[in-house]
């Protein structure tokens, strides 16, 4: 929704929406660490989306262009870049500060910071829809689910890896123009996805 707002040039409406979807994420990453300080991770969920956010201004930098000639509130966009035509989105010197910011989530709650990098790189190549994508996001996964979840067998992380690309792709068939019918679309995945942490838990 903070995506589409920033295209409306609706600030105000883009810096609610982002509040509270950094809000859900930080309390995402308190369910997802249990054993972490709450402290840290409510702050590497804050830090995973301020990620999330950058990635999403380099994924769509030609769309928000029009709104950056207008007054835009201070912290709206992590980074706004400058248009330069001949730089491709690859390219963009930004997903450097992408792969800092996750490198920031992982020493929070003890995590490898290769999963920094191929989470960034999951980014990249999913937001230009090329090959590759899906196997880097279950690599990258794979090692988040081994820290939520230490006693789970090979199988069960492999399992919930694939929930994530599902989830995904289900995601990528959102349209942004009935939240409630796009966001009920993934509730059975995410909900079967945390089902089955919960059951490996013991809980």
């Amino acid at each position: 929704m903070r995506e589409t707002y920033l295209v409306e040039c609706d600030f105000d409406a883009a810096n609610t929406a982002a509040t509270r979807a950094t809000e859900y994420m930080s309390n995402a990453f308190k369910i997802d660490f249990p054993d972490a300080d709450p402290n840290r991770a409510e702050r590497a969920g804050e830090l995973f989306m301020r990620a999330l956010f950058l990635q999403d201004e380099i994924e769509n930098r030609a769309a928000f262009y029009d709104c950056l000639s207008r007054p835009v509130p201070e912290g709206t966009f992590v980074d706004a870049a400058e248009a330069v035509p001949d730089l491709s989105i690859n390219d963009d010197p930004r997903w450097r500060d992408v792969r800092i910011l996750l490198e920031s989530v992982c020493e929070e709650i003890d995590i490898s910071t290769e999963y920094a990098v191929l989470h960034a790189r999951f980014w990249r190549l999913h937001g230009q829809r090329r090959d590759g994508w899906r196997s880097i996001a279950r690599r990258a996964h794979r090692i988040k689910l081994a820290r939520m979840i230490p006693s789970a067998t090979a199988a069960d992380i492999e399992n919930l890896a694939e929930y994530f690309v599902a989830g995904v792709e289900q995601h990528d068939d959102w349209h942004r123009n009935s939240p409630e019918r796009d966001i009920s679309s993934t509730v059975d995945i995410v909900a079967r996805y945390y089902q089955r942490v919960f059951d490996l838990r013991g809980h």
